[in-house]
């Protein structure tokens, strides 16, 4: 049992933001962070979801059917073309079903890749962040550049104290998160563990849904939608299809005396391994005109 949350407490570091980089780190630069435009190729995400990048990426439109985009000025709204109509797809059907406009901020990078910070995934165009909180604005008009950049998210849970901000839950939530774990396109939903506790409790035995929802740390203000590979994608490297209980153990674990424990400082975590090479196909990725 230890060994295994301790190998799942090292993926969701993984997943986790990463730490801001250093100066010397700034100076060297990221070179997937200073293209501006996809590459000519045909549409691949290649290697991993924390270590790859992405070919004939597309960009998502500022506006549209049920939803809005945030923080556009960081120029992480790309993605493969299913990831596009997926999103196009899925803010239709949330917006039919009368739960507003969803918030979408980060996707990936023109072309993929590491970014200098606040990912360590996001790499090939099949994960994204969609905002818990829809502000008023953007459900009633196109948000202003400056607004699209500078409005804030409301958190869903305390990270340090590890609990609900009940005056900031809104109901709506479980349908749209029930709209994305049904898609058979999506392989996981990353949410705070306090965040899928909730739900847990409010679905009682019809929870078979909650099973791609997943607990990881870090979410509190977002939820993290990651397809599966592309159909035919030889180049992208899937994960296994979680299994077990979807509010069981592993849900558990994260308010343990042992998760609470390396909360506090008291037991160290996993240290993060060190980052493995970018599969070969991503130089031709990064110098493609």
């Amino acid at each position: 049992m230890l060994f295994r949350h301790l190998t799942s407490l090292l993926t969701a570091l993984l997943l986790a933001p990463a730490a801001l980089p250093t100066q010397a780190q700034q100076q060297e630069g990221n070179p997937w962070a200073e293209v501006e435009r996809p590459s000519s190729q045909q549409s691949a995400s290649i290697g991993s979801y924390t270590n790859g990048c992405l070919a004939g990426a597309e960009q998502m439109s500022e506006r549209g059917e049920g939803f809005q985009l945030v923080r556009t000025g960081r120029n992480r709204h790309f993605g493969h073309p299913d990831t596009i109509r997926f999103l196009e797809e899925f803010s239709r059907r949330v917006a039919r079903n009368d739960l507003g406009r969803i918030q979408i901020g980060d996707m990936s990078m023109p072309r993929g890749g590491p970014f200098n910070s606040g990912h360590r995934s996001h790499q090939m165009g099949l994960d994204i962040d969609i905002w818990y909180s829809q502000d008023w604005r953007a459900q009633k008009r196109p948000l202003t550049e400056w607004e699209r950049d500078n409005i804030s998210p409301k958190p869903l849970a305390d990270e340090q104290e590890h609990r609900l901000v009940d005056e900031n839950w809104d109901p709506r939530i479980p349908k749209i998160l029930r709209i994305a774990s049904e898609d058979d396109r999506v392989a996981r939903i990353f949410v705070h563990p306090t965040i899928k506790r909730k739900m847990c409790q409010l679905a009682g035995d019809d929870n078979e849904w909650l099973r791609k929802v997943r607990p990881w740390w870090g979410h509190n203000y977002h939820f993290h939608v990651r397809l599966a590979c592309p159909e035919g994608d030889r180049s992208c490297k899937p994960q296994r299809p979680p299994s077990g209980d979807p509010c069981g153990p592993d849900l558990d674990w994260w308010f343990s005396d042992e998760f609470y424990a390396m909360l506090r400082g008291e037991t160290p975590a996993p240290e993060r391994p060190e980052p493995k090479p970018l599969p070969r196909q991503c130089q031709q990725v990064l110098i493609s005109p």
